[in-house]
């Protein structure tokens, strides 16, 4: 490959210290734009990240008789967004059936909120990161209940990993259960660093899902 016509095609010009002049605008601008200092053509500016406390502080506030309208002015964001983060905490408190939920968390950042109705199969999801890769389901924002299964047994030894009746009994487990697994690994893997907090409504026991 001729390098010396790729760069004259793509930067117009072959000079290194062109070249050496144009890598340090660039890491200038990805500077500027991680802080924020950025400005777009339509100059909204960069849209305001809500991390996890910001995103309880907003439910707390709806809680407390804040409006919706008052929050968006608070954190400089849309009424869209703020009913994104306060709707968890209705269906959470509201829906009797939505029993179980998981944080898919990455390190220390939140990244999707699973609610779980075992009693109709359901499953709502909640992504607090913009960051597609770093969610439980990707661009699926709407998961069936076989895809739910299929994330549970992605954070867990598979069922057909060999001496799993070896497994099971180290686990203090009669059957295989992925949820009972990732409550005694969190869902930790080796290759990454996701892992699951799980939380069950007013302290109940968990539901064996997978052996109704």
């Amino acid at each position: 490959m001729d390098y010396r016509k790729l760069c004259v095609d793509i930067f117009g010009t072959d000079s290194p210290e062109k070249l050496k002049e144009f890598a340090k605008k660039a890491a200038s601008y990805e500077q500027l734009y991680e802080k924020g200092d950025i400005i777009n053509s339509r100059n909204a500016g960069r849209k305001p990240k809500i991390g996890s406390e910001d995103a309880e502080k907003m439910r707390e506030m709806y809680a407390s008789g804040e409006s919706v309208g008052q929050i968006a002015q608070y954190f400089h964001v849309t009424r869209p967004t703020v009913y994104k983060y306060i709707n968890i905490r209705k269906r959470w408190e509201e829906d009797n059936f939505v029993r179980v939920r998981l944080d898919y968390m990455y390190d220390d950042e939140l990244c999707t909120v699973i609610d779980v109705d075992f009693k109709h199969e359901k499953v709502y999801v909640e992504n607090q990161t913009d960051k597609v890769l770093l969610t439980a389901f990707g661009v699926n924002k709407n998961p069936d209940w076989e895809a739910f299964n299929d994330f549970l047994e992605s954070r867990c030894v598979p069922r057909t990993r060999c001496g799993m009746k070896r497994i099971l009994k180290e686990n203090e487990l009669n059957s295989y259960d992925p949820l009972q697994m990732i409550e005694r690994t969190q869902g930790r893997m080796a290759e990454d660093h996701h892992w699951i907090r799980i939380h069950y409504k007013d302290g109940e026991e968990q539901p064996n899902f997978l052996n109704k």
